[in-house]
């Protein structure tokens, strides 16, 4: 198997040059590395770093400038978000601001408790990046390289002011317009189309938008595609610091990081709530998270984050924190208790297996067309769901201690058998089939408990998923709870399939009959045992039960991989390839494009056709210049021209 990744030659139905696309990052050379990094347009790759769920690049202010003008070179324009401790803030309460950010092709840090964070938890920014000072230095940037500039927002006249002091300031800058919209411009249509045209007509290769945020990030999202070459920058107030109206704290008090106290000295009424009532205790809750997840570097350990960078996602409640081991968790959820309680209270040294659930008593069209077990469906790079799930486990059994953990994968009578285990993983795990026809899950799990002893412990988890966080952590988590069962549950308050059980509980379950685990042998363990709840504003993994959730969990899991955002605007067009995935024994013509698809060994694409989030099944046909989009792509018995692409039912798909 290969995997092949979005051709960046590929051009959309609407004709926009798909070339201008992000590309995909590859890994970093050394797994340990605790900064990921993103491949720029031109192939400059950007060091991140994760900090509360938001991507942060460490450049310093004159590498973004830099960067910037490098990018404008190569005719790619972007966007600039400057975050500060209200704007990390909102990405945690609005989903779709966190969007914006993390869609913006550079995001610094404005604001020094973003830069001391990043420092407790060993991950370094290199300096304070602040819009109101990139306004200066890159326009100066701007005058050197001939480029133009336009100033949009602030209040009346300043953004005129500011332009005129620019210029005094770096002769020779092209300032190509300036424009102040009325209050409550946004909300009428023909204002927004006046200043569409003032911007179109103007074509600035640098657009500044003072309009505050989240009200300027909103904005630049909406204009950016009528000039996808300029760059774009929203820099608040400082159009106002520029021309006097606004006096901007003194230097001592910007180092320092206290230039909010001078802000909420000049506007208390506007700015006392948003300071003192809601940034101060984030502001703790933020230093004292970043001072825990430093605590292995400290103790002379590497910091190992995400290998392909980590963002929020649009149903994320929290951003767990990558962990070496089991003890870096528990040292966060513990961080109170001494160093021999934590010790003491940490119980998977007693696990001693996971449970892979992988069996379909009822088939599914999915699992029916693929001719194989789901967990031998590949992933990329990493292989599949099968090998997906083995390197958690062996990530687990090194975190605990344990020489190894056991992997117990269970299918009924009549799935298939999983076969895709890499080499590597050969020795660790076996395949057992139960014979039984109507046993349920409660059943299975309660003739597995007869293998140990009372306080053993098994992990087990739905293997019909791609994991959205480590094993390690979800482990960590649920042993935390200290039951005799815990149990990862969904907002809705349904399981999400992964539990930690400490085997003397599953002796309550009837030895004969069909046994379901949540309706019938969960009730009958809750009567003499604890079970503890982990709840979870989002799952814990993606499942793959139809072929819509397969290529949902693909997308989500490559975005995460690369950097890329996980949430889209739902109004947005969704064209941006991720990735591309091609089994050996798969023909795919050079011509033909595998955009966010998967082709299966035994499936054909022809020449110049092209894949958008579909699957071709062994057998199935992509004819000549046919387009499948959202298409499932099964052979049709007796069908001599091949099978029509089956469009994937989102109906059926939960």
């Amino acid at each position: 198997m290969y995997l092949r990744h979005g051709d960046i030659s590929w051009d959309s139905a609407d004709g926009d040059d798909v070339g201008a696309v992000t590309a995909l990052a590859s890994k970093p050379a050394n797994p340990s590395d605790s900064h990921s990094n993103t491949l720029t347009r031109t192939g400059k790759r950007l060091n991140t770093i994760d900090l509360h769920g938001i991507r942060l690049h460490t450049l310093n202010e004159a590498q973004c400038i830099a960067h910037i003008m490098e990018q404008l070179s190569g005719g790619f324009g972007g966007t600039v978000v400057t975050p500060n401790l209200d704007h990390l803030r909102r990405c945690v309460k609005d989903l779709h601001f966190g969007a914006l950010v993390a869609e913006a092709d550079l995001v610094v840090a404005d604001g020094m408790p973003l830069v001391w964070a990043s420092r407790l938890q060993g991950t370094p920014l290199p300096e304070r990046v602040a819009g109101s000072n990139l306004i200066s230095s890159l326009s100066a940037a701007a005058a050197q390289n001939g480029r133009s500039v336009f100033l949009l927002g602030g209040a009346e006249g300043t953004a005129a002011g500011a332009a005129e002091l620019l210029v005094q300031r770096n002769p020779g800058l092209k300032i190509v317009g300036t424009l102040c919209p009325r209050v409550g411009f946004d909300r009428n249509p023909k204002q927004m189309a006046e200043i569409a045209r003032r911007l179109t007509d103007a074509m600035p290769d640098i657009v500044y938008v003072a309009l505050g945020s989240p009200k300027q990030e909103h904005l630049i999202a909406k204009f950016r595609p009528s000039l996808p070459a300029a760059w774009w920058l929203g820099v608040g107030v400082s159009f106002s610091f520029l021309t006097g109206h606004v006096r901007r704290a003194p230097m001592w008090m910007q180092r320092g990081g206290i230039e909010w106290l001078h802000r909420l000295g000049q506007e208390p009424r506007r700015l006392f709530k948003r300071y003192i009532v809601v940034g101060i205790p984030f502001a703790a809750q933020l230093l004292s998270r970043a001072a825990v997840r430093g605590i292995p570097q400290r103790l002379g350990r590497p910091v190992v984050a995400p290998s392909r960078g980590f963002v929020r996602s649009a149903a994320s409640d929290q951003v767990e924190v990558p962990a070496t081991g089991i003890a870096n968790v528990a040292l966060r959820a513990r961080r109170n208790s001494s160093p021999l309680k934590q010790a003491e209270s940490t119980s998977l040294a007693k696990l001693k297996a996971l449970v892979l659930l992988g069996g379909h008593v009822r088939p599914t069209p999915l699992s029916s067309s693929i001719d194989r077990s789901l967990l031998d469906l590949p992933l990329g790079e990493d292989g599949s769901v099968l090998n997906h799930w083995l390197a958690h486990a062996a990530a687990l059994a090194t975190a605990t201690g344990l020489e190894k953990l056991p992997v117990r994968v269970m299918v009924d009578r009549i799935s298939a058998e999983p076969i895709s285990t890499a080499l590597k993983y050969f020795g660790s795990f076996r395949v057992e089939r139960d014979q039984s026809e109507y046993r349920g899950t409660g059943g299975v799990l309660g003739d597995l408990a007869a293998d140990y002893e009372d306080d053993d412990l098994i992990l087990v988890a739905n293997a019909a998923q791609v994991l959205l966080d480590p094993l390690v952590t979800l482990a960590a988590t649920l042993d935390q709870k200290h039951g005799d069962m815990a149990v990862v549950s969904h907002r809705d308050g349904t399981p999400s399939g992964m539990m930690l059980v400490r085997c003397k509980t599953l002796r309550a379950i009837p030895k004969s009959g069909f046994i379901d685990m949540k309706e019938q042998a969960m009730p009958l363990i809750a009567q003499a045992f604890a079970i503890e709840v982990v709840h979870r504003r989002r799952p814990s993994g993606l499942p793959i039960r139809s072929a819509e959730d397969y290529i949902h969990a693909l997308r989500y899991f490559h975005m995460r991989r690369s950097g890329k955002p996980t949430m889209i605007d739902p109004l947005a067009e969704d064209w941006q390839p991720t990735f591309g995935i091609v089994e050996e024994g798969a023909i795919v013509d050079p011509s033909a494009r595998v955009h966010d698809s998967v082709v299966l060994r035994g499936g054909v694409v022809e020449a110049g056709a092209v894949l958008v989030r579909s699957i071709v099944c062994p057998g199935g046909v992509v004819r000549r210049d046919r387009c499948a989009i959202d298409a499932f792509v099964r052979p049709i018995a007796g069908s001599r021209r091949g099978p029509k692409p089956r469009p994937i039912d989102k109906g059926k798909a939960a």
